[in-house]
């Protein structure tokens, strides 16, 4: 028997290299997460700093397992973001007419969730750093950079698609 190919279009949104990269270097930064924090609680002593203040010094401390929360809370982040990108941002449900804000909507989201990903290895590292006696904590320029790095994408797509030469 002789398959029949469908002739209906596709919806499926394109997924470029930039994608790729992007989805890859998420799920990288989430393995490189669990690695670093087992790493954290191996080598840590007992009571490790846990909280940062305002200006990036170690204001709250507790016990070693608790560095498990912060991979905790970065993996549910990270599971909520990719889960939105399959569910909500769908390209099924998508129209069948190809719409390069909406590709542009879902690489935007990746590349926050690679932020924020980075943004928790920092945290990590830096703790590590702390518990040596290397540094006193993150910074005082952490914060700003967070707040610039996960707020300029979200800028950037509201620029590029409320342009008129982008509008379809």
């Amino acid at each position: 028997m002789a398959k029949i190919k469908s002739t209906k279009p596709s919806a499926k949104s394109k997924f470029s290299g930039v994608d790729k990269m992007l989805d890859t270097a998420g799920w990288f930064g989430l393995i490189a997460l669990g690695l670093i924090t087992v790493f954290t609680y191996v080598r840590s002593p007992d009571i490790i700093p846990l909280h940062f203040n305002v200006v990036g010094h170690a204001d709250g401390f507790g016990k070693k397992v608790m560095i498990f929360a912060v991979f905790a809370i970065a993996a549910a982040i990270f599971m909520c973001i990719t889960l939105s990108i399959k569910f909500v941002f769908n390209p099924s449900k998508a129209t069948l007419v190809p719409n390069k804000n909406f590709d542009f909507a879902i690489r935007t989201i990746r590349f926050i969730r690679l932020i924020a990903m980075v943004g928790f290895i920092y945290i990590l590292v830096v703790t590590n750093l702390v518990v040596d006696g290397h540094v006193k904590g993150l910074g005082s320029l952490f914060l700003p950079i967070v707040m610039v790095s996960l707020l300029f994408p979200i800028a950037f797509y509201f620029k590029r698609t409320l342009s008129p030469r982008n509008r379809s």
